[in-house]
Parts: structure tokens; sequence; C-alpha cells
């Protein structure tokens, strides 16, 4: 296995805040602004806010949070349009604070087609004490996954599995949470670049253990 093959594929970051009056114009006004910067296609009322979409992400606007989802090419480029449609918002909404920050990231990692598949990994590396054991769970095992909670900066949850539709392939997911009220959206980033660095530094570290 060669954990420099780890790649980050989705994003979804979210802010969450006590709920707002969100009006349809407000939405409106929003959808204008950022669909002359980003191309999304498609704008769906919801009944607490809106969605507006195109095929390769999305972005929430509700009356207690924001959240954008999208496939990841360069992290940079998802980052900063991430924060910037995060800004477009709130210049128009002014919400005056925000509960919590969370970012989701979503990577995978190829492994040698000669050598063992995810499930046989994870169990032969992770789990060898209880492998006999786990067939007291029955039939039909198609894998085991491995998951972690870390309160560090935030708390993060990560989850090592294999892709079922590809065996071939792990499936990374790191998930961090900050349930720390914060006013200005300038908190954000470095903890974007944190969530990053922590994949590509201590996870993959972890990850290069596994064979």
């Amino acid at each position: 296995m060669n954990a420099e093959l780890l790649t980050c594929r989705r994003l979804t970051t979210g802010l969450v805040y006590p709920p707002f009056k969100l009006q349809h114009q407000h939405v409106n006004h929003i959808y204008a602004e950022i669909s002359g910067r980003y191309p999304f296609q498609t704008l769906q009322h919801l009944p607490d806010g809106a969605r507006m979409a195109n095929p390769t992400g999305d972005f929430f606007i509700q009356a207690t949070r924001m959240q954008v989802n999208d496939n990841v090419d360069h992290f940079q480029s998802s980052k900063e349009k991430a924060i910037d449609l995060f800004r477009l918002a709130q210049n128009r909404l002014q919400i005056p604070q925000f509960i919590t920050f969370g970012l989701k990231l979503t990577a995978f990692l190829p492994l040698d087609e000669k050598g063992p598949d995810a499930a046989e990994l994870i169990e032969d590396a992770a789990l060898a004490s209880i492998k006999d054991n786990i067939e007291l769970l029955g039939p039909g095992r198609k894998g085991v996954g491995l998951r972690f909670v870390l309160h560090q900066d935030g708390v993060h949850e990560l989850k090592i599995e294999p892709f079922f539709k590809e065996p071939k392939q792990l499936y990374v997911e790191l998930d961090v949470q900050h349930p720390t009220p914060f006013k200005e959206l300038d908190y954000v980033e470095p903890k974007m670049d944190a969530a990053y660095d922590y994949l590509f530094r201590e996870v993959k570290g972890f990850l290069e253990t596994l064979g």
C-alpha cells in the first residue's frame, strides 16, 4: 500500500447559527449574486431555505445553517469557494453569531491490485487479535471498519473502512466539529487548513502502519 496515493475527493462544510427568519427575497438576492460568480444552475426553494446546485456540488442556506458540498479537485480551490459562499451569504443576512463550524473531508486510498483488498487489510493489520472472533457475529460479512473519536482542537471523528463498491480502495472520512460560538468568518479558514493537514499528516501516517 502506498499512502502517498491518498486523495481527498469531497468536502462538506457548514455553519450552524441560531434560528434566522429567512425570507425568499434574501435567497433570491444571494442566488443572483452567487450565480454571477459560480455556475450553480438550479435554485430550489425549501420549506426553511433554499438549495443552489450544479453537477459537482451544492450550497444550502436554511433557517439554522449554511452548508457547502463540493467535489474536490484541488483542496485550496474548494476551500476558497466555500469561504466565499459563506461570505456572500453573510453579507446579505448579517447573522450576528455562529454556534458551530464543521468540516468533513472524504478521501480514498487505492490499494495494490496484487495485495489484499481493503476488508482483508483492515482485518489482518488492525484486528488480527480478534479476527477469528468476528465469526461469532454470523455469516455475510463484507468488511469491517475503524472509527476513532478524538477531542483535540475540535472533535475529530475518523472512519477508515473498505469502499464497498470498489474492494481495492480504502474509504477515509474525517469529520471535525468546532462547537464554539464565534462571530467572524475569519475563524473558519485556519480550521479548514488544520483538518486538511491532519488528514495528510496524522491520518496518512496511521494508514502507512497498516501495510
